[in-house]
């Protein structure tokens, strides 16, 4: 399967975060949109529960490295993280938010959903060396 390398180079979602988030998600007046938020929050609560992957990464040309999921790790989120597809419809539905927090919260957390649908650790800042 080829790589697809890239990343958002937006910041990691630290626990805080994601429970302003999480917040974020209960206030949204679309209820499908606010139900995705919820949907995605709970799948980066799963995915926080272990350590970065040890397994070796491989040299993105941009910077940093890709550095795959293990595959214990694939398995015990699996049921959490949408399929590309899904993050496609999710993506759809998140472009009614208008312009503000609810908006940028609701797309950083889909930026996770599709890295993690990629079997690999979310590239954000942090990752390719940005601070």
């Amino acid at each position: 399967m080829a790589q697809r390398l890239g990343g958002s180079f937006a910041p990691r979602i630290t626990d805080d975060k994601l429970e302003e988030y999480r917040q974020l998600a209960g206030n949204v007046p679309d209820q499908r949109c606010s139900e995705y938020m919820i949907q995605l929050v709970e799948m980066l609560d799963l995915f926080n529960e272990t350590p970065e992957s040890s397994l070796p990464g491989t040299k993105n040309p941009l910077a940093g490295m890709v550095v795959p999921l293990e595959d214990a790790e694939i398995k015990r989120i699996w049921d959490k993280v949408p399929y590309m597809e899904e993050c496609d419809l999710i993506g759809k539905a998140f472009d009614i938010l208008p312009p503000g927090e609810q908006r940028n919260a609701a797309y950083h957390l889909l930026w996770y959903a599709r890295e993690l649908t990629l079997d690999r650790e979310p590239m954000t800042q942090e990752r390719v060396g940005f601070k």
